[in-house]
């Protein structure tokens, strides 16, 4: 199976787990009506598919995990909800729509974003779900370690001050695609492989191919965004150049698929799933750039 067969099975599913879950949870309909408004805005779905791949790999029915996997898409979704305040980024749209404070208001998008955090731990410890209580600790610590301080927070701290500068450094930008995107990218891998009691090695092979996927979808997205008119101090055609940028892309690609050959090694498991998420860079890496 490669990834434009498995989308159409399992992002439906997790769609309507996003759904049933949150309204089943949510009882304030004021609140409740905010969270689903962000969390159903759309998006590709693409952390909890990484997770539920890695599961399909080894063979685990994935529905028995779509609310463990689906609990990282109300992190993403809360952060995207606070990067977009006035305080933040200050956008008037997102996916095409008002973003949610714009649409209920500043105060209400707010709880909206801290009500969706503390459920998505709620989702990984939930009991109706083949997850042992040491696997439930191990998820939980590792969103808590990627999604704070040390993960994705940072990455914003670390993008809020870069544009505060008017020259950014590489190794800056690095440091922001690592924590703000990568983190729970790398994450998403790591909980597939926990959940389907992967051992320590297999789970760091893993992270290492989402952090290598995460800093590729950073960089090609800084490279649509260029192309786009959009130009940022801390993007990659900015300090790079589009040549070098699309090298560096080229690097985390070749980083992604060496990861992919050591899990074979390890596991032998057929990595065609895994290794199709790749597919999304091929069409900017076979362009001709001057």
């Amino acid at each position: 199976m490669r990834l434009k067969e498995f989308s159409k099975i399992v992002v439906p599913k997790i769609e309507q787990t996003l759904e049933t879950e949150l309204t089943n949870d949510v009882s304030l309909s004021t609140l409740r009506e905010a969270m689903l408004y962000a969390v159903l805005a759309g998006g590709k779905r693409l952390r909890p598919m990484l997770s539920l791949a890695v599961l399909q790999t080894y063979g685990q029915p994935v529905d028995n995990y779509l609310k463990a996997a689906s609990a990282l898409e109300l992190v993403h979704t809360y952060s995207l909800i606070h990067d977009d305040l006035p305080a933040m980024d200050d956008d008037e749209l997102r996916r095409g729509k008002p973003t949610t404070h714009r649409a209920f208001g500043e105060d209400m998008a707010i709880l909206a974003g801290d009500a969706l955090q503390p459920l998505a731990f709620k989702w990984l410890t939930a009991a109706d779900q083949p997850l042992s209580d040491v696997q439930r600790v191990q998820l939980v610590t590792a969103l808590a370690n990627d999604s704070g301080g040390a993960g994705m927070v940072a990455g914003q701290v670390l993008d809020i001050e870069a544009m505060q500068k008017d020259v950014v450094t590489l190794s800056e930008t690095q440091a922001i695609h690592y924590h703000k995107t990568g983190a729970l990218i790398a994450y998403a891998l790591q909980a597939g492989a926990i959940m389907a009691n992967a051992d320590e090695k297999v789970q760091k092979i893993l992270r290492d191919f989402g952090m290598a996927y995460g800093l590729a979808f950073q960089i090609k997205d800084d490279i649509d965004d260029y192309q786009a008119g959009k130009v940022e101090s801390q993007a990659y055609p900015t300090i790079l150049g589009l040549p070098q940028t699309v090298s560096a892309l080229k690097t985390q690609v070749n980083n992604a698929n060496t990861a992919l050959s050591q899990f074979e090694k390890a596991t032998g498991l057929d990595t065609t799933l895994l290794a199709s998420f790749l597919d999304y860079f091929t069409e900017t890496l076979e362009q001709t750039w001057e």
